[in-house]
């Protein structure tokens, strides 16, 4: 049983990619969750909760810790890129984005935040389609429409009750930069290892963060320090699956992977938060489940007449 499903890991790019994908967001919904707690208790306690770049320059400071053993290994020449434009690019957008979703965090519950990401996966859909060609055939795009609409479902709560304000623009804004980013790592999985891609990012993000820091920042509890070493932990975590998924299947074909995010949060919302998703959340959620299993059925189904007419 385990050989035959190593046999299935080397063999299957797109299964690869696709566990990559679900474990990098796990660990993303974990994120999501200590930053609602951090500020939730911290007011709870009648103290200045941390501000969203000081929380996101500590995630990306600590995170570094769990990568030395990598860049000891591998010495001073690991850390060399082929690509410097591109990763300064990807990096200014990561921060940009890595802020924006953090405060939409403090304010917005989380399945709701979640949620108005789901816009991200459009753009990132166009941007995939122009920059880098690649072909998005019928179950993608479908599934891709179907998940672009649980999204939506998931939304309604706030559009139906005119409450786009600035604050909800927030994540959607975050979901641009992102999907900028992800693009980005799709090109640089070419010529740069996934370690290589998260070290450069938790490496001079964490300059960028520092400056409003320095100026703006609140001095971190002894009780908040535990959170956020384990924030960083699940940051240099998610980055290096992330970075390997891209490397191992395309962007167009991972998207709807990616509402794995929506799932774990809410329970996170539930169990910790007690925030119980609305109707339309609820389904928005099936709709999205909809999604994912129609593309794997279609990929599966694709697979199997290539192999048959090999």
């Amino acid at each position: 049983m385990i050989t035959a499903f190593i046999n299935f890991w080397k063999a299957s790019p797109n299964f690869r990619g696709a566990s990559w994908k679900i474990s990098s967001f796990l660990c993303f919904s974990a994120i999501n969750g200590i930053v609602r707690y951090l500020s939730q208790t911290a007011e709870s306690l009648d103290l200045v909760p941390l501000p969203a770049f000081e929380v996101a320059f500590f995630q990306n400071a600590l995170g570094l810790i769990f990568l030395l053993p990598w860049i000891i290994q591998n010495g001073p020449s690991s850390l060399v890129t082929k690509r410097p434009a591109l990763q300064t690019c990807r990096i200014i957008l990561s921060a940009a984005g890595v802020v924006l979703w953090y405060y939409s965090l403090t304010k917005l519950p989380l399945a709701q935040a979640v949620g108005l990401m789901f816009l991200g996966p459009l753009i990132t859909t166009v941007g995939a389609r122009l920059f880098l060609k690649e072909t998005i055939g019928r179950e993608r795009g479908l599934a891709i429409l179907i998940g672009f609409v649980g999204g939506g479902l998931i939304s309604h709560t706030s559009l139906s009750t005119g409450d786009l304000s600035l604050l909800a623009l927030c994540p959607i804004l975050a979901a641009a930069c992102f999907s900028g980013a992800t693009l980005m790592i799709r090109k640089l999985t070419k010529d740069d290892s996934p370690q290589l891609i998260v070290v450069y990012l938790l490496l001079f993000m964490a300059p960028i963060l520092f400056i409003p820091t320095v100026y703006a920042g609140v001095w971190p509890e002894s009780w908040q320090w535990p959170w956020l070493l384990a924030m960083g932990g699940l940051a240099a975590g998610a980055h290096l699956c992330l970075s390997k998924a891209y490397a191992s299947a395309e962007v167009s074909y991972l998207i709807p992977f990616g509402f794995t995010k929506w799932f774990a949060s809410a329970l996170i919302g539930l169990a910790a938060f007690a925030e119980i998703p609305s109707l339309w959340t609820t389904l928005g959620a099936f709709t999205l489940m909809t999604a994912i299993v129609y593309l794997s059925y279609g990929e599966a189904k694709r697979k199997e007449v290539s192999m048959t007419r090999l």
